[in-house]
């Protein structure tokens, strides 16, 4: 997690380094990066950035958490606005997203997260049961009649939906898919978690 000194920064100056770090991030492995193109492209000092982030790691899974987090509550929304089609709903984000600019931040954030192996992408975050985020997902597997035996298993397969919507995206970027392959591919997916392959 970033220093104190970070979180109290102002919006505009904690948004300015976040697109900094994407800039740097979001086509490179982490090892690729050095703290010198930061704070050089920031105008600030070395010990500035380490005021803000432990080391070049921590700047680094601030930024998985905070994308992850953006693109799960973004699919949520779509899964959300098509309540009793749940998979018609990943299919309409998953069409979204191509028809992003590929210089938008939204897409080198989706760029960022599906390049990287690292393991900290798949470090589960703890939700609250009563968060708002943990209660419309329930609502929607009750919703769309998917038996879920406890709230782990919900939470599970909450994570493995995120996944398979951020393996399609990596298919996508790494195939240099059309729109129609994408939707195509990911109706192939859909079809075997709701019909079976048997």
């Amino acid at each position: 997690m970033p220093n104190e000194t970070f979180l109290n920064l102002s919006d505009e100056k904690k948004v300015k380094l976040e697109m900094i770090l994407l800039e740097k991030f979001y086509n490179r492995h982490a090892s690729q990066v050095k703290v010198s193109e930061i704070v050089e492209a920031m105008h600030m000092s070395r010990g500035a950035f380490y005021k803000y982030f432990r080391d070049l790691e921590d700047a680094y899974t601030y930024m998985t958490r905070k994308y992850s987090t953006i693109i799960h509550v973004d699919i949520l929304k779509f899964i959300d606005e098509n309540k009793n089609d749940f998979f018609g709903g990943i299919e309409k984000y998953l069409f979204w997203c191509s028809n992003l600019d590929h210089n938008s931040d939204y897409w080198r954030g989706i760029q960022f997260l599906t390049q990287e192996t690292d393991l900290v992408t798949y470090r589960r975050k703890d939700f609250p049961a009563e968060s708002f985020m943990m209660k419309q997902w329930m609502d929607l597997l009750e919703l769309n009649k998917f038996k879920m035996e406890s709230y782990e298993e919900a939470v599970s397969f909450l994570y493995f939906v995120m996944s398979v919507v951020m393996g399609s995206l990596k298919d996508y970027i790494a195939n240099d898919w059309s729109k129609e392959e994408l939707v195509k591919d990911f109706r192939f997916k859909s079809h075997w978690l709701t019909k079976g392959i048997k």
